[in-house]
Formats: C-alpha cells, structure tokens, sequence
C-alpha cells in the first residue's frame, strides 16, 4: 500500500503541469463555437475532460489518505511544510511552532465566523416613512446558517428603499478562505521556527 500511495503521489505531482496546460486549452477551446472545432479538437477536449476527471478523483483519494493514514499525513505534510526534526531540541520547537500556529489559526478562523455571520447595510428610505424625519436607517442582522440556501425570490422593496452600502458576509469564497489558511500554515509554521531557532 506504501508503494502504492507513492506512485499515486508522483502521478499526481507530476501531473500538475499537464492539467494547467489542460486547463488553458479548455477554457480557450470552450470560445470555439463547436461546429467550427474540427475531429482532432474535439478529441484533445474530450481527453483534456478525461484528465481532468483522473486527477479530481486521485485528488480525492489521496485526501482521504492524508486524513486517515498517519504513516502517509508524516511522509507527504513534513515535505510539504518543510518541517525537520534532525535533534531533541527542532523536535521541541516544532511543538512550540505547532502551538503558535495552531493558536493563530484558531483565532483567524473565529474572526472570519465573525464576519461571515455578520450583515450590515445602510439604505434611506422616503422622508414620510422615516423615524422622526430621519430617512437613513442602519441595519445590522446576525446570520448563522449551517448549510447554502438556494436563492429565494423575495418581494423586493428597493422601489422604497435606496442601499447605500450593504455588508452581508465576506466576499469572498470558501475556497479561498481554505486555500488562504493552508497557505498561512505553512508560512506561520515556517516563521514560527525560523523565530524560535534564533
């Protein structure tokens, strides 16, 4: 299973090039209007499809090996992180490194729940329908919701009611967040330990 699991990795590594350059020529193939495209075309496209469709599979894989097998999270995360463990003392201040980044981590991840479930928007309203005679109304909301709501068609009020500025959740999207965060473990374990060896 151990060589096996190597074998896949390297596929998948190696692979990386093919499915960028995969990737480009489909998204510049989908601008082709398809009676246009001729036999060989058609052919890359549906091989490019193919690939594509390997990879997210061998992707999905090796995930769930990196989170059940703890023989191969050590071989692929410590390469992949840079971590050395070479004496007593980098095993100590890995721990000390793994703390730091955990703790900040925790603490990025709680401000961004934060913003998600916060909803801000200030919007004027016509002056005979205002509080006192004020026309501006600010409104803030908390959202938590534990799954995507599909859009909803709501009786729209904007005929009455002018946004002015509106806040209703981080702009941007939950690959990002966990793409960022990956990224940011690795750079604050790495300045972690880059600190505590001085």
């Amino acid at each position: 299973m151990k060589r096996f699991d190597s074998v896949l990795l390297r596929i998948f590594l190696y692979g990386l090039p093919l499915i960028f350059l995969l990737a480009i020529f489909s998204y510049s193939y989908d601008s082709v209007p398809p009676a246009s495209a001729s036999n060989y075309m058609k052919l890359v496209d549906n091989f490019s499809g193919l690939m594509f469709m390997s990879w997210m599979l061998l992707s999905i894989y090796l995930g769930i090996r990196l989170m059940f097998s703890g023989v191969f999270r050590e071989k692929v995360l410590t390469k992949l992180t840079f971590i050395k463990e070479r004496d007593e003392r980098e095993v100590m201040l890995t721990g000390k490194a793994a703390k730091t980044t955990m703790l900040t981590t925790l603490a990025i991840l709680i401000f961004l729940f934060v913003l998600s479930c916060l909803q801000i928007s200030v919007y004027s309203i016509p002056s005979e329908k205002g509080v006192d005679g004020k026309a501006t109304m600010i409104s803030c909301d908390v959202k938590l919701e534990l799954l995507e709501n599909f859009p909803k068609d709501y009786v729209q009020e904007a005929t009455q009611k002018q946004t002015i500025f509106a806040y209703t959740g981080l702009p941007i999207s939950s690959s990002a967040v966990i793409l960022g965060l990956i990224v940011w473990q690795v750079v604050a374990y790495n300045d972690s330990m880059r600190h505590f060896m001085k």
